[in-house]
């Protein structure tokens, strides 16, 4: 019997990894898919779990690829984003790691204005996510760890929490509470969870076809600046809730970019992906989701 080969998910209990699980399972061997989480598997989840730390993939006795989605989303603590830096750049020194498909993100473009295309990162004024999200990108390209990176925009879908726009929304339509907004004027590219889980998929295949220490980085979005008003205002209309929603009562963060979309031919040429949920369908598909656990 050959040496079995593991396709490794970290933080899979998180809300892009319930999506990504089912959908490497469709085409990832039994048994060879894990899960791994500080926190207990996922309702729905019966394949393999490893809960606890990084330090759990030592108790993998084969090749390894992680799909690396654990990360501190505290943005704005640059301590907690030096802890997930260093977590990172530890897993890179594991002998049985294979590759990486690893989860940049599109705040490593920093305050870039338009259409923003790979090559253009990092970019002036990043948060301290973003630049902890480089820095581990040039910690894998030194490591010479084959790697696709990936560099989501932004992300929405069923079951998400936190205080991104969109979750933020919801919750107070949800708790029934004053919804508080910039102008939301701004334009920036929304896609949905599926999509993204769809395109992970593809870079755990396109890995596959890498030479050794090659490195791909693709961004993932739509590549179509939507107003962030109109995204909020149709979550508000089809809910009943505008009198809760006020615009203009926050300010925009400073050095906050105007228009922020993906270019998406490197995603396309790599990855064979393209998002195809359309923002409004998204939208309507979370509103149709709230209204049922009502």
């Amino acid at each position: 019997m050959g040496v079995r080969a593991y396709t490794v998910v970290t933080g899979a209990a998180g809300f892009v990894g319930r999506a990504v699980l089912p959908r490497l399972a469709e085409e990832v061997p039994s048994g060879q898919l894990v899960g791994l989480d500080l926190r207990q598997r996922p309702h729905g989840w019966c394949g393999e779990w490893l809960e606890g730390g990084l330090e759990r993939l030592h108790d993998l006795h084969g090749p390894v690829v992680v799909v690396h989605l654990a990360w501190d989303l505290r943005r704005g603590d640059a301590g907690a984003q030096e802890a997930s830096l260093w977590a990172f750049q530890k897993m890179l020194r594991l002998p049985n790691l294979s590759g990486i498909v690893g989860m940049g993100s599109a705040e490593e473009y920093g305050s870039e204005v338009g259409r923003l295309e790979e090559g253009m990162a990092p970019g002036p004024g990043l948060s301290a996510y973003g630049r902890a999200k480089h820095e581990a990108l040039l910690a894998t390209e030194a490591a010479g760890v084959r790697c696709v990176w990936l560099r989501p925009f932004i992300i929405y879908g069923e079951g998400q929490s936190g205080n991104m726009v969109v979750p933020y929304a919801l919750r107070c339509v949800r708790e029934g509470t004053v919804a508080e907004f910039s102008a939301g004027e701004q334009f920036r590219d929304f896609v949905h969870v599926d999509d993204v889980a769809d395109g992970i998929a593809a870079a755990v295949w396109a890995l596959g076809g890498l030479r050794e220490e090659e490195c791909r980085v693709c961004n993932l979005g739509r590549g179509e600046p939507v107003r962030v008003r109109d995204v909020l205002e149709r979550i508000a209309r089809r809910t009943g809730r505008e009198e809760f929603f006020r615009f203009g009562v926050r300010s925009m963060r400073v050095g906050e970019p105007s228009v922020q979309f993906a270019a998406t031919e490197a995603a396309e040429t790599t990855l064979g992906w393209k998002a195809t949920i359309p923002w409004q369908e998204g939208i309507d598909r979370l509103c149709v989701d709230l209204e049922k656990t009502e």
